[in-house]
């Protein structure tokens, strides 16, 4: 049931660096909403100026969507903008939502776009 969704997340995704050998996480604050049947996060301002929307439909265990993110207009993505899809299992007692997103990115060695992958999660925050 999507109102059980309902509350503040953080969401952390993990993409190929372009400093070193491996993978850095980027992470958003988000608040999540009820639109119809789909279950929406946005991500809450922040002092980068970057800005994410994920849309997911649950059904069972599993819940499946896309996201759309613009990067910080004075990062090293110069405010670019990223979409793609994903998948996550949700754990039922702890609300925890775990697996693997996917999205063009643009290779700076090849000169050109290419699709990128990666894992993600969105955890429930606490709210006092």
């Amino acid at each position: 049931m999507i109102s059980d969704f309902l509350g503040r997340w953080q969401c952390t995704y993990w993409f190929p660096s372009n400093r070193f050998v491996g993978d850095e996480p980027s992470k958003y604050y988000m608040r999540s909403r009820e639109e119809g049947d789909t279950l929406v996060f946005e991500s809450e301002p922040n002092e980068e100026g970057s800005h994410m929307v994920v849309r997911l439909t649950i059904e069972d265990d599993i819940a499946t969507g896309t996201w759309y993110e613009n990067t910080a207009p004075n990062d090293e993505f110069k405010g670019a903008t990223y979409s793609g899809t994903g998948q996550l299992t949700i754990d039922p007692k702890t609300r925890y939502l775990e697996g693997k997103w996917a999205g063009a990115g643009y290779d700076r060695k090849l000169g050109k776009k290419r699709i990128y992958s990666g894992n993600w999660e969105i955890v429930p925050i606490e709210e006092q």
